[in-house]
This record gives structure tokens, sequence and C-alpha cells, in this order.
């Protein structure tokens, strides 16, 4: 009987211990952040590619998930604004704004460098310049963005005033239709409303190859000629100040963002076929654009955010931005 006694014990006790170490287990699997799963949003376009390959190779960064979500540019700012998105690549200024306004985010990377052309129809290959778009009517895309800003940056710096009506055009000024997106502004140039057009990389690009516009001005090169910065950050890469502080988790972030940016450059004649099928279905990056597209996406140097904080006040004046906790 004491025997069957002890047995019984015995069992009882493996049991409760087997039990025990179960729920340590859970415990644990609670701290390595399995069961967290966290969102890495980016609107179409050029920004979309400072993350290609992490949306198919790294949807688990530091033991935590990840979704990817590309967006209409239009839909953007609101994954930041509502705190919908964990990471969200967005127009620097756009996103600066909304630190300024009480986002909990820091800006930690510049996505993509500048990547801006102002384009037209030609038969041939054309430079354009400055004298060239005097007294000309432009459409424009981004009037709030970055396209807006850097383009009436370079006008003013070049002493060319913003007309409001064609009739008021002379020598020393420009007329801008601001567009929606690159289709708008190239059917704007197509049925004669405008002359030129600025759009980014890769509708630049691709206008050329598949409508003949052949004619482009550098945007990169004008606004060095003014500013004196090499270039410009176009799209940040912004993060949830709390994901932000994880230093672990950051570094594995830019680990996979290297990667996937040196893919991208390595491989442009797969990149479009390898967007369209992981990205967004209307997605076009003709191998020639790859280059031109400027992604960075690289952990901000003292340099880098210095070269943010210039941009913000030459092109978005009226904040305080050295009082502004964006890193």
């Amino acid at each position: 009987m004491k025997k069957k006694l002890t047995a019984v014990m015995l069992l009882v006790a493996l049991v409760l211990s087997i039990g025990l170490l179960t729920a340590c287990n859970k415990d644990d699997n609670k701290g390595n952040g399995n069961d967290v799963t966290l969102t890495f949003a980016a609107p179409e376009g050029t920004p979309a590619l400072a993350i290609a390959r992490l949306i198919t190779d790294n949807k688990s960064i530091s033991g935590k998930n990840v979704n990817y979500k590309i967006v209409n540019p239009s839909n953007i700012a609101k994954e930041m604004q509502a705190g919908l998105s964990d990471l969200v690549i967005m127009p620097v200024n756009a996103g600066a704004t909304l630190i300024n306004k009480g986002a909990d985010y820091k800006l930690v990377s510049v996505a993509v460098d500048g990547s801006l052309y102002l384009v037209g129809k030609s038969e041939t290959a054309t430079t354009l310049t400055i004298d060239d778009i005097k007294g000309k009517r432009i459409a424009c895309i981004g009037q709030q963005g970055v396209p807006g800003l850097v383009f009436r940056y370079i006008l003013k710096e070049n002493n060319l005033t913003i007309v409001d009506d064609v009739k008021n055009l002379n020598d020393t000024s420009v007329y801008i239709q601001y567009a929606g997106d690159g289709l708008q502004a190239r059917t704007a140039v197509e049925n004669g409303s405008v002359d030129y057009a600025v759009v980014g990389e890769p509708a630049a690009t691709t206008f050329k190859i598949k409508f003949g516009f052949n004619a482009q001005m550098d945007l990169q090169a004008e606004y060095k000629k003014v500013s004196g910065k090499e270039t410009y950050p176009q799209a940040g890469i912004f993060v949830k100040s709390s994901l932000a502080s994880d230093t672990a988790f950051m570094d594995a972030l830019f680990t996979a963002l290297k990667a996937s940016k040196e893919w991208v450059k390595n491989n442009p004649q797969s990149v479009n076929d390898f967007m369209k099928a992981n990205a967004y279905e209307s997605a076009a990056f003709p191998a020639p654009s790859i280059a031109k597209c400027n992604v960075n996406a690289e952990k901000l140097t003292a340099e880098k955010k210095a070269e943010v904080l210039a941009f913000l006040k030459n092109l978005a004046p009226g904040v305080n931005w050295d009082t502004v906790n964006l890193f």
C-alpha cells in the first residue's frame, strides 16, 4: 500500500513539474517578441523600393513579426497621424510636421534621397536649363510635399516668381499647375495644358522610354547649385519612439535594409517583376531608373541629420526645427 501511495505521489509531482516547465516556457515566449506583430507602411513608388526584399525575406525582425503594407501615396500620412503603423515611410517634411504636432515617432533614416526631374517632350535627348523654363507652364506633383517644396525653392533662388494666371507670364516667371500624380502631370504635357512637368523616379525614366519625354532637368543638380548641399531628403523612415529605442530591433532592421538595398542595386533587371509580384501590381520600375531612385535607407549619421535640418529650415520655415525632437 505504501509503495502504491509513493508511486502515485511521484506521478503527481512529475505532472506538476511538467506543468510548471510548460508555464515557464510560455512566459519566456511572451518575452521574446514572437507574439508581437508590427506594421510597416510605405507609399507606392520609389519609397516602397527601400523595403523591397524585406517584404518577402523579413517577415520577422529581431523576434517580432512584421506585416508590410504598400498604400496609395495620398493615404500614407494617416498611417503615422493615427498611429496605424509602427514604421512608416513618408515625405520627410510631412513626417517631421506630424512629430512637431505631437506624433510619437522618430526619424531614423532617410529612405530615399532626392530623385526629382523636370521633363518634357522632345524627339532627341535634351538637357533643360533654368533659362528654358522661364515664361513656361509647368505641372508639378506634390504641392505640399517635397516635389513642390524643392521646385519652388529652386525657382525662388533663381529669382523666378510664380504667377497664378498664364496671362501674366514673362521671362522672369513661371506658371505652376499642380498635379495629383505623375499620370496627371504627363497628361497635362501631352494635351498641351503645360510645357513641362516635375515628377519623380521611376516616372521620369518611364515617361522617357514610353512617351518620348527626352527633355529633362536634374533637380538634384539644380538644388545643389542654390543650396550648396549634395542632395535633399525626399522620404524618411519614421518609427514609433518606443520601438526606435529598441537597439536590438533597430540593428536588425538596418541589417535587413542594407541587404535589400544591395539586392535592388545589383539586380535592376529583376526589380520590376519582383515589385509587381510582391509589393503592388501597378509597380513600374524600368531598369535604367533604379540607380536614379537614390535609395538610402541607412542609419542616420550626424552629417545626415544636419542635412535634414538644413532642408527643413530652408524649405519648411515657420518652425524652430532645432527644438523639435525629430531623431
